[in-house]
């Protein structure tokens, strides 16, 4: 049977298409936040303007560079979504049992502990995703995949594997001190 949904997203790779998404979310998040913080003032033209200059960068940047920034960008926001998705299934069932979820949530979340474990979830789908290769092969000037064997691209795979190790580290010690306070 024919797959009409990997055909229509097959085409839209071939057209570019993903590609224009980057630009389209560079310029959003750095126009909401140029508005929000306003740090250029009210002036809607010159955030805008900014804001297509930076994301018109973002975009250029695969093509520039030879490396492919659609397959990691969709990874993270996928792995995020389904993160979200179970813990706002979570809240949902727990709800069933406390029946003031929202304000045990507001206790909760105020903790420190619960920011250091964020930063550590955001930094693990950093570098699941791939997005750490995109920095570090981006930095280093050469092209992703542009080897001529996979041993000339071992070192993006060994950072990865030594930032993996430094947040599950980071993790362990969070937690551990955790209980050890007791909380």
């Amino acid at each position: 049977m024919v797959d009409y949904s990997r055909l229509l997203v097959e085409k839209l790779v071939s057209m570019g298409f993903f590609n224009f998404f980057i630009f389209i979310i560079a310029f959003t998040a750095i126009y909401a936040i140029l508005k929000n913080k306003k740090f250029l003032g009210d002036n809607i033209l010159i955030n805008a303007l900014l804001s297509f200059s930076i994301a018109f960068f973002a975009f250029a940047y695969p093509i520039l560079s030879g490396i492919n920034v659609v397959l990691p960008l969709s990874t993270f926001i996928t792995q995020a979504m389904i993160i979200g998705l179970v813990f706002f299934l979570g809240i949902i069932m727990a709800s069933l049992f406390y029946p003031n979820i929202i304000d045990f949530l507001q206790k909760t979340f105020t903790s420190r502990n619960i920011l250091f474990g964020m930063i550590a979830l955001s930094l693990a789908l950093f570098v699941t995703s791939g997005l750490v290769t995109i920095i570090y092969v981006g930095s280093s000037g050469y092209s992703y995949g542009g080897g001529t064997s996979p041993s000339e691209n071992r070192g993006v795979n060994d950072l990865s594997i030594l930032i993996a190790g430094l947040i599950i580290v980071f993790v362990i010690l969070l937690i551990s001190s955790h209980i050890s306070r007791g909380a």
